[in-house]
């Protein structure tokens, strides 16, 4: 069997006034297939024009709406359907809404062993697939090692607000593999969506600070200990 016939493909979320939707909006500005989602992770998305009559829009970095035909998009991004206003993440079903910024009740409020720990596959896993990324059958490859011991993105988009951030924190960024091996996404929408889960992810996992660590080596973050920032407990 071919390893590649063994990678689901990334789920897709349809969008429009057609009762055969996923999400359907009752909206006469709203074409009858508007636009789809490509699910990349449970935070990460691809917003994409199905040929709609009144397009879809986003903000520029100067805060003005800008119409696009295909775009890399964040769960909380605000987006313009024709006249309509939504957050992404209102356009979600609502099994799949992500809630990993819900905070998770501690012992100890500044103990975030746990959470760092596992950023060190964060760190080590980045490069590795951006090497990989350029190349599909090096990702089957890597699929066929690792798949079997990997979380779908599809069942941690659907997971609710029970054991998501245990579920992404045990996957590192291997779970974007079966994304970054889809014939859906171009070579650079897949570097920039590894990019963006990288910047995302690699960080002060405390939610109230979550202070960016950039290309810092996982070693000297570990040896740091606590954050310089909010004092949170990395390592003990």
């Amino acid at each position: 069997m071919n390893p590649s016939e063994s990678i689901p493909d990334i789920s897709v979320i349809t969008i429009g006034r057609d009762l055969n939707n996923t999400v359907v909006l009752d909206n006469p500005a709203i074409s009858r297939s508007h636009a789809r989602l490509l699910v990349c992770s449970p935070s990460s998305f691809i917003f994409e024009d199905c040929g709609s009559k009144k397009g879809i829009f986003f903000e520029d970095a100067q805060q003005n709406k800008v119409q696009v035909t295909r775009k890399l998009v964040d769960i909380g991004d605000t987006v313009w359907l024709a006249d309509s206003q939504f957050m992404v993440k209102d356009l979600l079903p609502e099994n799949s809404r992500n809630t990993t910024a819900q905070k998770v009740a501690q012992k100890d409020p500044r103990d975030f062993t746990t959470e760092f720990s596992a950023l060190q596959k964060v760190y080590e896993e980045y490069p590795e697939l951006r090497k990989a990324c350029r190349n599909r059958e090096k990702m089957v490859r890597l699929w066929s090692v690792l798949g079997g011991s990997l979380i779908g993105v599809s069942t941690v988009a659907t997971a609710g607000a029970v054991g998501v951030l245990a579920m992404l924190s045990s996957a590192g960024l291997s779970i974007l593999i079966p994304t970054l091996c889809s014939h859906l996404l171009s070579t650079d929408e897949k570097l920039e969506l590894l990019e963006k889960e990288y910047r995302q992810r690699y960080r002060c996992p405390n939610p109230d600070c979550r202070d960016p660590f950039g290309s810092r080596e996982y070693e000297m973050l570990a040896l740091q200990k606590t954050c310089g920032r909010c004092k949170a407990v990395w390592v003990k």
